[in-house]
């Protein structure tokens, strides 16, 4: 992404602007501190092709602002200037997810991290905001290890742009069936993202091959569903075979919903105390705390699901089970808070609910299709970069001409 700097530096006074250190679909990312509390920040500078764009960015930004959750990424503050939109937000020393996937995780750390992201969704769709794109890019690390999500409300601001293709926002491999398809989003969405993400720590590999062809991934997360390995146990294939069922009224029917259930399975397998083994610290709400260690199905959990009953073609999808409580030997509650600053309204706003309209096999393939063109606003970034180069090089060479006649006139 081209910027003058310059412009960033005139729109945030109060901000030391330093060195780029990331870049991805919504923008680049570089070091900041704001000069008189020495606090280092991360700016976001992202470039607004059109008056709307920019309006519903100033919209989506205060509501950004506004959300204080201990385990999402706080923006600080924002400002706009020349078609660039720019925001002030936490700074994350401890890289990405995707860097640390790399590395592998314990399966304490990758629950925590999960369970970690579940809260902050929840928190979310309670103040009616899906993130619409759920991946490990957007789960970052806190000074103090602590799993951030990033990028809220950014998805929203794009959707339907020249910066996307149509209206399609997600990342292939972790996007739901019905956000392919271009149907409603609603909190389900991201449950299903949130599993995939689960699913690429616990067993340390993406829910489908990342060298497999666009069209491909995608046919299989409409029609079928990931692989679960035969190395996983049955309690954890079982919330990830229903976090990834394609049809979104019988997926896990919220982050909380999902938390409960990973919780449990997690004080299951790894002990009630496999949070002190955990490489993150986790703040999460009491009821979850609690089902991290309950030892004798105190704790309401929602209703499990039969492992591994992963179903192609049809309905597609692992269905309810009765609900078994696994027993676990006693052990004192982890050292952890509750998050207690993310109080939600008490009539959250409505979302999409029940199956998504039917789509005959020509519009599937349609809207799979659409995902592999290459955007307009790839297009213009490029043809803008392109046009940047040619005039550094003719001002190189108008430049060098000139210095050569002067040395030859001199001489």
């Amino acid at each position: 992404m081209l910027f003058d700097r310059a412009t960033i530096v005139a729109a945030l006074p109060s901000y030391e602007v330093g060195r780029e250190v990331g870049s991805g679909g919504f923008g680049t990312v570089l070091e900041g501190r704001h000069r008189s509390l020495g606090r280092p920040v991360a700016i976001k500078v992202l470039a607004m092709p059109d008056a709307g764009l920019e309006r519903r960015f100033l919209s989506e930004a205060q509501v950004m602002a506004a959300f204080d959750h201990p385990h999402v990424v706080h923006v600080h503050d924002y400002a706009d200037d020349a078609g660039l939109c720019l925001l002030v937000m936490e700074h994350c020393p401890g890289g990405t997810l995707t860097s640390r996937l790399r590395t592998g995780l314990t399966p304490e750390t990758a629950c925590a991290i999960a369970l970690s992201v579940a809260d902050a969704l929840h928190a979310a769709h309670r103040r009616g905001i899906v993130h619409r794109d759920v991946k490990p890019d957007n789960v970052l690390f806190a000074a103090d290890g602590a799993a951030k999500v990033t990028d809220f409300g950014l998805a929203k601001i794009f959707e339907g742009s020249v910066v996307t293709s149509g209206s399609l926002v997600g990342t292939p491999g972790y996007a739901a069936p019905e956000q392919i398809l271009g149907q409603p989003v609603r909190p389900a969405t991201d449950v299903y993202a949130l599993g995939g993400v689960t699913y690429h720590m616990l067993t340390g590999r993406p829910p489908f091959p990342a060298d497999l062809p666009v069209r491909e991934m995608l046919h299989r997360q409409i029609y079928g569903g990931p692989d679960l390995p035969g190395g996983l146990s049955d309690r954890f294939a079982a919330v990830l075979g229903q976090a990834l069922t394609r049809d979104p009224a019988e997926r896990t029917a919220s982050a909380k919903d999902f938390a409960l259930l990973l919780a449990a399975a997690a004080a299951a397998e790894l002990g009630p105390d496999w949070l002190t083994r955990a490489e993150t610290p986790l703040r999460v709400e009491e009821d979850v705390l609690r089902a991290m260690s309950d030892r004798a199905g105190a704790v309401r959990t929602p209703t499990a699901v039969a492992p591994r009953r992963l179903l192609r073609g049809g309905a597609g999808a692992l269905h309810p089970d009765a609900a078994r409580r696994p027993e676990a030997p006693g052990a004192p509650r982890p050292e952890v808070t509750p998050a207690g600053r993310h109080a939600a309204p008490d009539t959250p706003p409505p979302f999409p609910s029940g199956p998504s309209e039917e789509l005959t096999h020509e519009e599937v393939q349609l809207r799979i299709a659409a995902w592999e063109r290459p955007d307009e606003g790839f297009r213009r970034r490029t043809w803008v970069l392109l046009g940047a180069v040619i005039a550094l090089l003719a001002a190189v060479s108008v430049g060098a001409g000139v210095i050569i006649g002067q040395l030859q006139r001199g001489g």
